[in-house]
């Protein structure tokens, strides 16, 4: 878990959708839903303060850290603290080198430093959103110890949900497993760079008013509490979605977190890089415009204007670009069959792929393994 807010859900005036909104929308949201269009809100001090406290640092240190990270110690214990994001960013980062733990003392355990970017390795090889969940479940489930993400199938909804495994004190399990589920969420979002539609979020714990939980971020009008589990709930379809991956994406992220998973996340890339994203998952599927714009939530004009306007003439030549590369990447694996490249890549002759290949790059497959160019 890369920690960045132990989140708790809070006022049901904030309980609105998130689609729609302009990108400036709030990270944290004010007392008011109405301040939709505000810049990004200030971070309550009770998140400053719940932090310090969970991470057991004695006083020097936590000054330090503190101050650091532009932070007034003196007005720590005020309730009208707020810090801004930058400054909760490097207070996170602070305190995590310190403490030498990525939970900062909400989990059990310490969960050690690298341990998300391990993940975010991993992930990034996977090709849809179900398949990401379920590593993410497994991977996690080796360094915490507290609770368990589990994903299940039911009735057309796909239901990602936090087990629990041992008992906390009642602070603590809201702040865990809200901050569980909210980072959860947003990395999804991340990963398949879109904000994806909840059928709802659930809770197992009350609503405390007190809490600053940024209820905005879960894009659903539903927000539960006192439920049997705390988990979120969406339509099965969606785990169907491609991981959008690309060492350069994966860099920018990392090197932006834990910010990346504090603010609301918008879609960062070009429609284009979807749909190709999504080609390159079922490169021996004849997928046409109509299927991947089904797989974009987006009518097939529609897509093909998005593609017009970054300069892509036809899906066609899209489609033959994201064939050739595969291809040139599969011929270079010697050691698979070139007739087992043709029929991965959909071709259900061995001539045709040859004729293809020939097109592409001014050489048949044989030739080409035999002696690569050198770019």
């Amino acid at each position: 878990m890369l920690g960045a807010t132990p989140f708790q859900p809070a006022s049901p005036t904030s309980m609105c959708a998130a689609r729609g909104r302009p990108k400036q929308a709030p990270a944290f949201p004010a007392e008011d839903a109405g301040d939709a269009v505000r810049a990004p809100l200030p971070i309550g001090g009770w998140s400053v303060r719940l932090f310090l406290r969970s991470s057991g640092l004695p006083a020097p240190a936590s000054q330090t850290i503190l101050r650091r990270a532009g932070i007034l110690a003196s007005e720590l214990d005020t309730a009208e603290l707020r810090v801004d994001e930058q400054q909760f960013t490097r207070f996170l980062i602070l305190l995590s080198r310190r403490t030498r733990d990525e939970a900062w003392g909400l989990a059990s355990n310490p969960v050690p430093l690298g341990t998300f970017h391990t993940l975010c390795r991993l992930i990034v090889n996977c090709r849809t959103l179900g398949e990401a969940l379920g590593v993410v479940g497994r991977f996690y489930r080796l360094v915490v110890s507290d609770f368990a993400i589990k994903l299940r199938r039911d009735d057309n909804q796909a239901i990602v949900w936090l087990k629990p495994l041992r008992t906390l004190e009642a602070e603590r399990y809201v702040s865990l497993h809200g901050a569980a589920l909210f980072l959860l969420y947003q990395f999804m979002c991340w990963l398949v760079d879109r904000r994806l539609p909840l059928l709802a979020a659930s809770f197992s714990y009350p609503r405390r008013p007190s809490s600053a939980e940024p209820l905005r971020a879960y894009d659903t009008r539903v927000i539960e509490f006192e439920q049997r589990h705390t988990e979120l709930r969406l339509e099965d379809h969606l785990m169907s979605l491609p991981i959008i991956g690309g060492e350069d994406r994966l860099n920018r992220f990392l090197s932006a977190a834990p910010r990346a998973l504090i603010t609301r996340y918008y879609d960062e890339s070009r429609v284009s890089d979807r749909v190709k994203s999504i080609l390159r998952t079922q490169v021996g599927v004849p997928l046409g415009l109509n299927d991947v714009a089904a797989r974009l939530h987006m009518t097939p004009v529609t897509l093909r204007r998005h593609l017009a306007e970054e300069g892509c003439r036809r899906f066609s030549e899209l489609r033959d670009d994201v064939r050739r590369r595969a291809a040139l990447d599969m011929v270079r694996q010697k050691h698979v069959k070139l007739e087992t490249v043709a029929l991965r890549l959909g071709f259900s002759e061995y001539s045709t792929f040859h004729r293809a290949f020939r097109r592409w790059t001014g050489i048949g497959p044989t030739e080409f393994r035999e002696h690569p160019p050198a770019d």
